[in-house]
């Protein structure tokens, strides 16, 4: 086929990024069409008077886009919020064009499974974009796991702490919340910023190729310190149906910003991975060994085109894929309602109007360490979820009615 023809739908935020990369592809890839809302092209407007003057179609809407000029669309780019990630890639799909959503894939389990459904249907490609999955190095340590060099794979956890201010939670009308409107948003660090880190684990943590662990029961404590709905710290453990044990800690309240670290143990020893991917077995003798893949990176935006460009082709952040991380931070809430941290622990931060939480990054670390939940450390405000089986699990909530007041 000739070059991929590919449409974009926002202007700003994250498809910044894309019409960036767009810019990348050379000949594999070209720009036919663009989804600019009223706001865009009044925030933008030099931006879409040049792709305008390139030949890009301009829409005010996805769906005067599709209406007009699917035919010419191969892949459409969906780098929007998550309330959109459904009826967009659903829309995208049933008009007959491969699809990138940007992560997580969506903010309930019956919104991923309604998109995997019309993947189905439509036979089309649709990848999330989780780009950690497709880096060069991620892809070295999945395949050296595979080979059984690690031995049996029996736990993998990790840990970040990401501080964010109050710009954050106030860039959208979602943010922060646990619905924008009908629509379940769940927006929480692993339901977001760390989604990238959660979705790691289950792709790193599984000893098959192209395969992710399933979430079988999930135990969470949720928290927070800012005036929003949903958590801003999270701690959990994962079982699997593989049997491997995951365990994450992750927090937008600490006095440092340390970005997430993985540990996934064999019985034949221990990989201690950055999350830039950068790894060093510890063998169970004590030996150490750096696990060196490659320089190269292709982007998953780049990952996308090219499967579709090859035809049998996969993305390595195929949606299929993007649903266990979907299926564990529903679980989270269900687990656990959302407890408030002590007043007296917090501080707030003169310059960004941040708030902080006094030892929150100790205590993250900590838990990562030990693989234990707060209250299993016996935080004095800690307060344990409950352990959620997810056998037959396929709408949100099915467990925690009370979740849907807020």
């Amino acid at each position: 086929m000739g070059p991929v023809g590919i449409a974009i739908v926002g202007m700003g935020g994250f498809a910044r990024t894309y019409l960036r990369d767009i810019e990348q592809v050379g000949g594999v890839g070209r720009h036919v069409a663009q989804v600019a809302i009223e706001a865009d092209q009044r925030n933008f407007p030099t931006e879409v008077q040049a792709l305008a003057d390139k030949g890009v179609r301009v829409f005010a809407s996805l769906r005067e886009m599709l209406a007009a000029c699917r035919n010419e669309i191969d892949l459409l780019c969906i780098p929007t919020g998550i309330p959109l990630h459904r009826v967009m890639t659903v829309a995208g799909l049933e008009a007959d064009c491969h699809v990138l959503v940007e992560k997580p894939a969506a903010g309930s389990i019956q919104d991923v499974d309604a998109m995997l459904a019309a993947q189905v249907r439509s036979g089309r490609i649709c990848a999330v974009g989780y780009q950690h999955v497709g880096q060069q190095n991620y892809q070295f340590v999945k395949d050296w796991i595979c080979a059984g060099n690690l031995g049996r794979v029996r736990s993998i956890k990790g840990f970040g702490c990401w501080p964010r201010d109050p710009e954050y939670y106030g860039r959208n009308g979602w943010a922060g919340n646990l619905a924008a409107g009908d629509t379940w948003v769940l927006d929480s660090p692993h339901n977001n910023a760390l989604a990238h880190a959660v979705n790691s684990m289950f792709f790193l943590g599984c000893q098959q190729i192209g395969q992710m662990l399933e979430p079988t029961a999930v135990q969470a404590e949720l928290y927070r310190v800012n005036a929003i709905q949903s958590a801003d710290t999270a701690v959990f453990r994962v079982e699997t149906a593989a049997a491997v044990d995951v365990f994450f800690a992750v927090t937008h309240c600490s006095e440092e910003r340390v970005d997430p670290r993985f540990e996934i143990q064999g019985d034949l020893g221990r990989i201690e991975m950055t999350y830039e991917g950068e790894a060093e077995v510890i063998w169970s003798d004590g030996r150490r060994e750096d696990l060196i893949g490659g320089k190269g990176e292709r982007g998953v935006f780049e990952d996308t085109i090219r499967a579709i460009a090859n035809a049998s082709d996969q993305p390595a952040a195929s949606l299929a894929m993007a649903r266990a991380q979907t299926l564990c931070a529903c679980a989270t809430f269900e687990s656990s309602a959302i407890h408030e941290i002590p007043v007296g622990l917090r501080r707030v931060e003169a310059a960004s109007g941040r708030i902080e939480v006094t030892g929150m990054t100790e205590l993250i670390q900590r838990a990562y360490v030990s693989s234990q939940l707060f209250s299993e450390l016996d935080v004095d405000w800690a307060v344990p979820g409950q352990r959620i089986s997810l056998e037959g699990y396929g709408y949100f909530p099915s467990f925690r009615p009370d979740i849907a007041g807020g």
